[in-house]
């Protein structure tokens, strides 16, 4: 079974320090496609992508472009070229890693990253029920986690304000999540109550909450 992780080749933008030019992210999406071109891939996963905190009267312009360019344009372009090509092969999974964030309606003080995360959430569902409609042997799903205990605090420069799960625990759950088909995965029980309870929440209630929680991240 050819298992593939897109993280390490384009996660290399993301670095703090990084100051790439936009026009770099595509023709490295293209590249790994092309090395990808005659292998055969049952699992991929697609997982590039960081976060930037803070307010956006201040945060850092290029720094936020970034972040989009890796975590939506990135993204999106290696998603397509996969979803193509295992739907040509005859079948294959796709994890795209997303967030917890991406299932709220908005994350104040981390708005370009929350946005971010919801277009791999909307894309995952709107390409998993054209895959069902079609009868297609491709299966794609979301991965949507809480805090987890990596790197992420390091390059978006915060620090969680709930405790975060093992990525072991992440890595389980999100297994657990593919054996049974499931379109949109959340580890955690915590984390699954969370996000279905901020659901019944009205909007202008709901705003405020995740702002002081955001906040709390700066430190």
């Amino acid at each position: 079974m050819a298992v593939i992780v897109a993280d390490v080749r384009i996660r290399m933008l993301c670095r703090p320090s990084s100051r790439l030019l936009i026009h770099r992210v595509r023709p490295r999406c293209d590249r790994l496609c092309a090395e990808l071109a005659g292998e055969r891939i049952d699992i991929f996963i697609n997982n590039a992508g960081f976060g930037v905190c803070g307010s956006i009267l201040e945060t850092d312009e290029a720094r936020e472009e970034e972040m989009i360019q890796v975590n939506v344009a990135a993204m999106a372009r290696l998603f397509r070229a996969v979803v193509r090509k295992m739907n040509a092969q005859g079948g294959g999974t796709i994890l795209n890693v997303a967030s917890s964030a991406g299932l709220l309606p908005g994350g104040p003080y981390m708005a370009g990253y929350y946005a971010s995360k919801a277009y791999v959430v909307s894309m995952t569902r709107g390409v998993a029920e054209e895959l069902r409609e079609m009868h297609s042997p491709v299966y794609v799903c979301a991965l949507c986690p809480g805090p987890v205990d990596t790197e992420f605090n390091d390059h978006a420069g915060v620090v969680f304000a709930l405790r975060g799960i093992t990525p072991e625990l992440c890595v389980e759950e999100a297994m657990l999540g593919m054996m049974h088909r499931k379109t949109i995965i959340v580890p955690s029980a915590f984390m699954r109550l969370c996000t279905s309870a901020q659901r019944l929440v009205p909007i202008p209630l709901l705003m405020p909450i995740v702002a002081r929680q955001q906040k709390k991240k700066l430190g």
